[in-house]
């Protein structure tokens, strides 16, 4: 459409027998946008890497002009590209002649090549606020939001095309067509390719994101590409629950077939390792098999979820989000932090009071255990709090949104700025710590005064929400008691949605927003109704975790097999990111270590703990035992996932490593025990694989194995040599040392 003149129609839109209205103004005035220095042209420095460490970011700039890295000084910033060395980059008179334009456009020399194309969106912004004047605060009409039309699409086929429109909404009530004012991105442009402006062509299967950007604003679609429709003969899956109900149904949007059902051993296997972190002993294993009530996986996962090793299972996994952690620079109370944590858990107690009691804490860290939350944001050499630490820490475990380059700068790709940073930092400015009566003994306390102060305006920031929200505090109110109760309230739209997806990750190896505490419009999740389902349920059920468990572990979604129809080929990345199959993963360190103690028959041994204590249930001292360094156990002082990714110190470790060595040579492991029993060479072998496998040996695999037996007898190396290399063989495969 074109607006030709002031006034308003109708249009209407038809198609068979469906029709939609909708009722167009036109306003007798053009609206011109006020380009501002802060975002605008700095997001456009910073996108472009002008102000980036290897150009003019760097300590001494390039060639006398220096900016701050990533715009963190905008006023510095605005007095050298304005006012330094007389003005001379900016000609307010012929703007296009702006030293500011003609360099990066190389319309005359630069060193940095071409970074501003004359007919870029960037150029016209920056064109656009040198004819506006150039000023520093500018008022007048603003974009306040960009939106994409279709925000989704599925493309059919190599080659079709779809068309975009951004639509920017102003600061005076009307909109804008800015589909040629804005500049488009695509995260994945394997998946879809841009033909022209505004209009993609589909490229290859895959699910991706694509962004406009325009005057410090991101509006995002997500597009799917997909080679044909589901025919008539795609799989029908019996879904148990609502999740199946929302994952089949993206399958069959995308053509992606679930794959088939897990068998019983494959899923006994896999539901022990992910809800409770040990294997299923062989009786386990045979009981279930031959169990034949329909409801008996509901059955099983009702009864592991009331283990004592689910609690300590998943009391490491919290440990690992909350840091809990135990070094030199911090108190010697993370004991009482995993007691504490381990009590929650056990009672099921309500998330959303959990963080309350977090977010709120204050007092000594062995009488009040919440208050180690505040540990991993303190240098206690220098016996300071830092605020600047504890605002990513609370922003990626109870928000889901990673704010760390905030800090420093408005982020050149998202809706997020540095009044956001310092806008939730402002509510933990009065937060002081103190040494206590004991040398590692710390206490937490407020002050009555204290104030953040906003770097750009050098004056105290004022308390922010992410939503926008600036709420005041009563005089004595604890301002982290305001913080807390809004992350936790159900019309929040963070708490509940990043707090399901970090547990879905935790079962699938994937979250529905990947990374799983990076939420952003430019990174959107890839089933957003079944994201909206889970958190609601998790609210519904009062916050507490033990139905979100229940309901993922029934999901047929997660007991689908790892063991496709057919094993030829790679799997296709949408299969990993719509949840067509179980993904095969490491074990974590405590898990890996105590299954091995299972297999085996001889528990790790601790230094002052009793025999047969689980890896899990340790208070992790300084220097933790080095098998689980070796295999992932994270440092815990730093934000960050543990590492999945096979080491050659690992490797080593399970070649000749003492854990590993010790418990296969000795007299008391499951050898011995067998053997002491008279079994035969194929019983004890069937006994290796029911304890690591929780299945028994295949024909062909126990016809293997009982010929290297007898090689081994027949030069010479004894029996129980033999069955050794078969016990070490049998935990450095692949199948033990993974879920799957």
């Amino acid at each position: 459409m074109l607006g030709k003149s002031a006034g308003s129609a109708e249009i209407q839109v038809s198609l068979g027998q469906l029709s939609s209205l909708s009722v167009v103004k036109v306003s007798d005035r053009t609206t011109e946008m006020t380009v501002r220095f802060v975002p605008d042209v700095i997001s456009i420095l910073t996108t472009k890497g002008c102000n980036g460490s290897s150009c003019h970011g760097s300590p001494a700039g390039q060639n006398g002009f220096k900016l701050s890295l990533f715009g963190y000084d905008a006023e510095a910033d605005y007095q050298m590209i304005v006012q330094a060395h007389e003005g001379r980059r900016i000609n307010l008179d012929d703007p296009e002649q702006s030293l500011v334009l003609s360099k990066p456009s190389f319309t005359i020399p630069h060193g940095g090549g071409q970074v501003l194309p004359t007919e870029g969106e960037e150029y016209h912004t920056i064109l656009s606020w040198l004819k506006q004047g150039a000023k520093r605060d500018s008022g007048g009409v603003q974009l306040r939001k960009l939106e994409l039309f279709p925000n989704q699409q599925i493309l059919v086929g190599a080659g079709s095309r779809q068309r975009l429109v951004a639509i920017g909404r102003l600061s005076d009530g009307t909109t804008r067509d800015m589909t040629r004012e804005v500049r488009f991105l695509v995260a994945d442009d394997s998946v879809v390719k841009w033909a022209s402006p505004g209009e993609m062509t589909a490229a290859t299967p895959g699910l991706t994101t694509v962004m406009a950007r325009a005057m410090g604003q991101v509006a995002t679609a997500q597009i799917g590409v997909i080679l044909s429709r589901a025919s008539s003969d795609y799989p029908a899956c019996q879904a148990n629950n609502f999740i199946d109900d929302l994952v089949f149904s993206k399958m069959k949007q995308m053509n992606v077939a679930p794959y088939p059902l897990s068998s019983d051993r494959e899923f006994v296997r896999r539901v022990f390792l992910d809800a409770i972190g040990i294997l299923p002993t062989p009786a386990e294993a045979q009981t279930f098999v031959e169990e034949t009530r329909n409801d008996k996986r509901a059955r099983l996962i009702d009864s592991l979820l009331n283990r004592p090793e689910y609690v300590s299972h998943w009391t490491v996994k919290f440990e690992d989000w909350f840091r809990n952690c135990q070094l030199n620079s911090q108190g010697r109370s993370m004991g009482t932090f995993k007691d504490w944590t381990r009590e929650w858990i056990a009672a099921d107690h309500p998330y959303d009071d959990v963080v309350r009691q977090l977010l709120t804490s204050q007092g000594d860290t062995t009488l009040n255990p919440a208050t180690n939350f505040w540990h991993p944001a303190t240098d206690f050499m220098l016996k300071k709090f830092s605020v600047n630490k504890v605002v990513p820490t609370v922003s990626r475990l109870f928000l889901g949104v990673r704010m760390e380059c905030a800090e420093c700068h408005n982020h050149p790709l998202e809706n997020l700025t540095q009044d956001d940073f310092y806008g939730l930092a402002a509510f933990f400015a009065r937060l002081r710590v103190k040494h206590g009566y004991g040398e590692y003994r710390r206490t937490w306390f407020l002050e009555d005064t204290g104030e953040v102060e906003h770097p750009i305006s050098k004056s105290p920031a004022a308390m922010k929400f992410l939503e926008g929200a600036m709420p005041q505090a009563k005089d004595g109110t604890d301002r982290r008691s305001v913080l807390a109760e809004w992350i936790v309230d159900p019309k929040n739209p963070y708490f509940a949605r990043a707090t399901v997806n970090r547990i879905w990750h935790e079962y699938f190896g994937v979250g529905i927003v990947e990374p799983f505490d990076d939420f952003r419009s430019t990174n959107l999740p890839t089933n957003p109704e079944l994201l909206d389902s889970l958190a609601r349920h998790f609210v519904q059920n009062h916050y507490r975790f033990k139905p979100l468990h229940r309901v993922i572990l029934n999901s047929r979604a997660y007991q689908l097999s790892s063991k496709g129809p057919s094993e030829g080929g790679q799997p296709s990345s949408l299969e990993r990111l719509l949840f067509a199959r179980y993904f095969p993963r490491k074990l974590p360190a405590e898990v890996f270590l105590d299954s091995i103690g299972q297999v085996t028959g001889i528990a790790h041994s601790f230094r002052g703990y009793p025999p047969g204590t689980s890896s899990k249930d340790i208070y992790i001292p300084d220097g933790p035992d080095y098998f689980l360094t070796t295999f992932g156990f994270p440092r815990r002082d730093v934000l960050s996932d543990r590492t999945k990714t096979p080491t050659l110190s690992q490797a080593l470790h399970l070649m000749n490593g003492e854990a590993l060595g010790e418990k296969i040579q000795s007299e008391e492991n499951v050898l011995g025990q067998l053997t002491a029993k008279n079994m035969d060479n194929a019983g004890i072998v069937g006994q290796i694989f029911e304890r690591a496998y929780a299945r028994p040996p295949t024909a062909k695999e126990l016809d293997i194995v009982l010929v290297h037996v007898t090689s081994e007898l027949a030069a010479g190396r004894g029996r129980r040599q033999a069955l050794e290399s078969v016990l070490w063989s049998v935990i450095n495969s692949k199948e033990f040392q993974l879920n799957h």
